[in-house]
């Protein structure tokens, strides 16, 4: 009986903690692999919040936003609670292409709508506020960076770099569509590239991750979410 009475009041206040953190997800392509890493923005989210954060990562590595989208429903179902905030990154892996990949690259309408089709999807299973979405634009790549990295160049990389600055006009286009929030990744990293992408011209660096950490934090709303009281 004491064991079952124990076991009862460990499963009430985890329940019930994880109802009191503040959840966020982020969504996307391989952009965002590392965030739970030690100095990923994922992490320093959650380090904002004393640890206070249930920072949940969904991450599809070489996903284009059409793939994403056709899963969109299928995850939000799968959140479980809903998310305080849900941050979305993706497009990188809509133009990123390697020496054997033969797929088309997303034109910048079709971005667009499969883009607007994630976040609808996404809000007709859960219940969260337009403004607690976060579009970030694709990530801007370090071309000289990228063309001298070997790897890349075993592996036949390419990235269209027009393509994604357009991406990110259409990331701002579908944020103010649906009245969410949007953050230019490329003004916000452009300011020190060779600190912020890694030697491979595609990845964040440490730098990188806490750039993109605090504009987030910056921004009013998420700044203002309550810490948690245990």
């Amino acid at each position: 009986w004491y064991q079952r009475r124990v076991r009862h009041l460990q499963h009430y206040y985890i329940t019930n903690l994880i109802e009191m953190l503040t959840r966020i997800v982020i969504l996307g392509d391989s952009q965002v692999e590392t965030a739970l890493k030690t100095y990923g923005f994922g992490t320093i989210l959650n380090d904002r919040f004393n640890s206070g954060a249930d920072v949940l990562v969904r991450k599809f590595p070489g996903y284009t936003t059409e793939w994403i989208k056709l899963l969109a429903s299928s995850l939000a179902r799968n959140f479980g609670s809903a998310p305080d905030y849900l941050i979305i990154l993706c497009g990188r892996d809509d133009c990123l292409r390697s020496g054997t990949d033969t797929r088309p690259v997303t034109d910048p309408d079709s971005y667009r709508k499969n883009l607007y089709s994630i976040v609808n999807k996404i809000t007709n299973e859960v219940d969260i506020k337009a403004e607690h979405i976060i579009l970030l634009s694709p990530l801007p790549v370090h071309k000289m960076k990228m063309e001298s990295c070997e790897s890349n160049a075993f592996s036949g990389i390419t990235v269209d770099e027009w393509l994604l600055k357009v991406y990110g006009e259409k990331t701002r286009e579908v944020a103010k569509r649906f009245g969410g929030q949007y953050i230019d990744t490329a003004a916000l990293l452009d300011r020190a590239l060779d600190a912020n992408i890694g030697q491979n011209g595609i990845k964040l660096t440490e730098d990188g991750h806490l750039e993109v950490a605090e504009k987030l934090i910056e921004n009013d709303r998420v700044n203002r979410l309550p810490l948690p009281t245990l």
